[in-house]
């Protein structure tokens, strides 16, 4: 096994790449069944406290996703990555032993989502800023085959949440810090960064400033962060929130309906990026990730009304349809535009528009869904994710966009 990874082939680094993104992904699907299910379903806390510790989670990349992608431009990814996995071991653990003893409060879990939503924020930006080392010529190959192997890893990672719910959630946070650490032993084998030595850095709060600038002049990356920030808001917030509530008061569901409605939107994630995969280059790539916007304008103003679940699932799939190709596309965008100084600062940045978003949207469809209902606070998303989209019509060339790149 090499130790750093510099002398292994490209094929056998990619695959590192990808063993340490399916590690951390699957551990973060069993989280995605298990969190919701204990603050909703064990706890039984209110709309606005599901909210509040749903908000746990994504608001450290409020404070750190910058620091994460200035951190990562100027450090080695692949230490920041090992480092960061062998840390996000350690909640879950303590989550196990506090459920293993009956000892779980809502206070505990707020703690473990500030937790690993520090670590996701310094370890997306090393993540991506790795990627365009190991992917080779062709990025969007690069992107959205990560983003395929995230998706499936995620996904696998709640069916083993649903389907192992028998034996209890303390096993399965256990399972969780394991399989980090194996990420963490992958992670380790990626290729050390080779400093630059006509890139100089000044203080990491400059650097901070500097991407902020970089992108904010940039008229295809503002836009592309303006419309993950709504992402974040509208969709996210609604995901995280008005479904597991609407699971636990319209269906009188628990953790298996939980992971029904995830699976059928991961699920779907998967089948797009997987298209996409077949399909190759997409030149139009705007004008796509728009599209894609709007079918989850249609879905969200369904959700406004009660049906069967199975419909609910059905509409949960078709949301994921459109998730798969936003987070390829957009994603893609930014790879391909922002230049190799900036690149994993321009990456937090739209991963903060990304995840910023979600910790304001949870609070706010918490509130709202228990003043309102959970149904009626779905207004929320649908009319303001419509504003959002035609602002990018009618304000930014997201849609006349055209990939410079044809590899």
């Amino acid at each position: 096994m090499a130790a750093a990874g510099e002398e292994q082939s490209p094929g056998k680094l990619l695959g590192w790449y990808m063993a340490g993104q399916a590690t951390w992904f699957a551990s973060i699907g069993l989280q995605f069944v298990l969190f919701p299910y204990l603050v909703a379903i064990v706890l039984d806390e209110t709309p606005a406290r599901v909210g509040i510790a749903q908000m746990s989670l994504s608001a450290p990349a409020i404070l750190f996703m910058l620091l994460g992608g200035a951190t990562a431009d100027r450090s080695d990814p692949r230490t920041i990555l090992f480092r960061i996995h062998l840390l996000a071991a350690l909640p879950p653990l303590v989550l196990a032993s506090a459920l293993n003893v009956d000892f779980l409060t809502f206070e505990m879990l707020v703690a473990y989502g500030l937790v690993m939503g520090t670590a996701t924020a310094f370890a997306m930006p090393a993540r991506d800023a790795t990627l365009s080392r190991v992917a080779g010529a062709n990025v969007q190959r690069g992107v959205t085959l990560a983003l395929a192997v995230q998706q499936t890893a995620q996904l696998s990672g709640m069916l083993v949440g649903v389907a192992a719910a028998s034996i209890g959630a303390p096993l399965l946070f256990a399972g969780q810090s394991l399989v980090m650490l194996a990420g963490g032993i992958a992670s380790r084998q990626l290729p050390k960064k080779v400093a630059d030595s006509t890139i100089v850095h000044g203080s990491r709060a400059q650097a901070m400033k500097d991407g902020l600038a970089y992108v904010r002049q940039s008229d295809v990356l503002l836009p592309v962060v303006i419309a993950m920030f709504a992402v974040g808001v509208f969709y996210i917030g609604s995901f995280l929130v008005i479904l597991p509530l609407i699971v636990r008061d319209f269906y009188g569901g628990g953790l298996v309906e939980i992971g029904l409605a995830n699976i059928a939107f991961w699920g779907a994630t998967i089948l797009s990026t997987v298209g996409l995969l077949k399909f190759g280059h997409v030149a139009r790539r705007g004008r796509g990730a728009m599209m894609a916007l709007a079918g989850g304008v249609v879905v969200v103003f369904a959700y406004t009304f009660e049906m069967p679940f199975w419909l609910f699932c059905f509409f949960s799939f078709i949301w994921g349809l459109g998730a798969g190709c936003v987070m390829t596309l957009s994603r893609t965008i930014v790879q391909s535009e922002a230049s190799e100084a900036y690149r994993a600062r321009a990456l937090s940045i739209f991963q903060l528009g990304f995840a910023g978003g979600s910790p304001l949207g949870s609070l706010i469809m918490g509130v709202l869904a228990g003043y309102v209902g959970s149904h009626a606070a779905m207004w929320l998303p649908t009319i303001g994710m419509t504003l959002v989209l035609a602002w990018l019509m009618f304000r930014s060339r997201l849609w006349t966009l055209h990939a410079h790149d044809a590899a």
